[in-house]
């Protein structure tokens, strides 16, 4: 495993990429309500250090959570470049570096008088800094830049179906950052929660801070560029960058169905506003167009090239491998409310 990539200090800058993208989304999944109380009494991996009546305490549980799963499909796209090689892989590289440097932007912006935990403010910054150095080191070796040189700005999907869909997911996501990143005030208050009471604090139900806003918007930037890439560059060999996007979308949408099921017998809830019940009906809606075009692209070539450790995928491995990870999302979610 692992012997794709041939430059080994790039191995080791994607490595620790892999392990703290995948800590804070298993965190953050799971545990989002108890990381922002800062662990009183519930298990987190790690938490916000704060506690009751702190500006920061108990406040955006709930989008902590769909962060994570944002960081889970960033998660995905390094471990395909770990276990298949980097050749070819700018187009993963590039708009998570974009991402990654928005994100750190946003959140030295953002910060104020936020009375959490400052950790993100320098675990943001440095691994950016590693990953861009990951992309440089692989530059030699691994041939990360092939076929750079030849993209074109221009539309090159010939499916209409798959291009309405890929076009209709770049509108919503270029409105979702922009909302997130440049007016993350807006946005909040379009949740409508409004003040909250104790309870809805001790259950991590507060309106969410606007760096936790903004760092969502950040990392849905890396997925709109990835969409963005694949209208402009063709399907060919884009299976790299749409199944991160897929995974994300298949854990934002169980961790939501599993969270309504749960928040239905819950003594406090958050008031449903229009805007969270449109949020809310997003995430299935963006993962059926993916589906959708994912699929209407096979013939454009978009699984050319798509390998699994080293050996060639068959379209009917991927299948199982999706209905696999979404029974086995819907699971693990299901087991950690239960617990």
């Amino acid at each position: 495993m692992f012997d794709a990539i041939k430059s080994t200090p790039a191995k080791i800058c994607l490595g620790i990429s892999a392990l703290v993208t995948l800590v804070y989304s298993l965190n953050f999944m799971l545990w989002a309500d108890c990381y922002v109380i800062g662990g009183d009494g519930c298990f987190t991996l790690m938490s916000n250090e704060t506690i009751t009546g702190m500006i920061s305490y108990g406040n955006g549980g709930p989008e902590t959570a769909f962060n994570g799963a944002l960081m889970f499909g960033i998660f995905i796209s390094t471990g395909i470049m770990l276990n298949e090689g980097a050749k070819g892989m700018w187009k993963i590289m590039i708009p998570v570096i974009a991402g990654f440097v928005t994100m750190t932007g946003a959140i030295w912006y953002y910060w104020g008088d936020l009375d959490s935990s400052t950790t993100p403010k320098y675990v943001v910054p440095v691994t950016t800094l590693i990953y861009i150095a990951a992309y440089f080191l692989l530059k030699a070796e691994d041939e990360v830049d092939d076929g750079l040189s030849e993209f074109k700005m221009g539309i090159n999907i010939q499916d209409k179906g798959a291009l309405a869909a890929l076009s209709l997911l770049a509108v919503m996501g270029v409105y979702y950052c922009f909302r997130a990143i440049l007016f993350p005030a807006d946005t909040i208050e379009a949740f409508g929660i409004g003040e909250a009471t104790q309870e809805m604090l001790d259950a991590g139900l507060g309106a969410p801070s606007e760096v936790t806003v903004a760092v969502g918007g950040s990392i849905f930037l890396i997925y709109m560029l990835w969409i963005i890439i694949t209208i402009m560059d063709g399907a060919k060999g884009k299976w790299a960058i749409i199944h991160p996007g897929i995974f994300f979308l298949l854990a934002t949408t169980i961790l939501n169905y599993v969270s309504l099921v749960d928040n239905a017998g819950a003594e406090v809830i958050r008031p449903v506003s229009d805007q969270l019940t449109i949020d809310s009906l997003t995430g299935p809606l963006a993962l059926l167009l993916v589906l959708f075009s994912y699929y209407r692209l096979r013939d454009e070539g978009i699984e050319d090239g798509m390998l699994w450790n080293g050996e060639p995928m068959s379209p009917n491995f991927f299948n199982i491998m999706v209905i696999t990870w979404a029974l086995g999302l819907g699971l693990m979610f299901t087991a950690n409310i239960m617990m």
